[in-house]
């Protein structure tokens, strides 16, 4: 498979970059895109074949969930049927941005959601209009890359497409959080801190 890089900061090309990796997506592809933290790596939800290609390529562990990205916070309200005060209040504060909240479900499971800072991620999210599952772009056990070069180096002719859209702004992963009624738990330490966000729960008496 030959990997297509394509170069975001060509501004007369953007959207019809964007739509080629959305349609990519849309046919079960694994593309790369860059978010504020690290760039990620995406396939369709629904797609089986595809969500079972991006641990190959990845090669990681099954038990280890992806995390679906929107690009609107009213996108949440598809996924999740109930909110605690807690969970509307990292909303309000932390998205969009560097924060994955794994919200629990009716039927007993959860799952992990992220509204990247980042518009080129947003936009690809919006013109893809299928759910997208992600994890960051790497081998597992490699740093998560920071540039497009980076994934070329770790995934060419692994994956279809890298949408370049420069280094990313944080150079560091995002947090992930698991929220339980109204109590928190850090399931990965990443750029927005444990104490900060504790710190903003407890300004608004919250008890976590």
């Amino acid at each position: 498979m030959e990997t297509v890089l394509l170069n975001l900061r060509d501004h007369k090309f953007y959207w019809s970059h964007i739509e080629a990796v959305a349609q990519a997506l849309r046919d079960g592809e694994v593309v790369a895109f860059p978010t504020e933290t690290v760039y990620g790596l995406g396939v369709h939800k629904d797609d089986e074949k595809a969500v079972e290609r991006i641990y190959k390529v990845k090669k990681r562990p099954e038990e280890k969930r992806l995390t679906l990205m929107i690009a609107d916070p009213e996108d949440v309200n598809r996924y999740v049927d109930h909110f605690s005060n807690t969970a509307k209040r990292l909303m309000e504060v932390f998205w969009p941005g560097a924060l994955a909240i794994i919200f629990p479900l009716k039927d007993g499971s959860d799952l992990s959601i992220r509204l990247p800072d980042n518009t080129a991620a947003r936009d690809l999210i919006r013109m893809a209009k299928v759910p997208i599952v992600t994890t960051s772009a790497n081998i597992s056990g490699y740093p998560p890359a920071t540039e497009a070069q980076q994934v070329l180096t770790y995934l060419k002719g692994k994956i279809h497409m890298i949408l370049d859209g420069g280094s990313t702004r944080f150079r560091s992963p995002s947090t992930v959080l698991k929220v339980m009624d109204d109590t928190i738990e850090v399931v990965r330490h990443g750029i927005i801190s444990e104490s900060h966000i504790r710190s903003r729960l407890e300004s608004d008496l919250v008890k976590v």
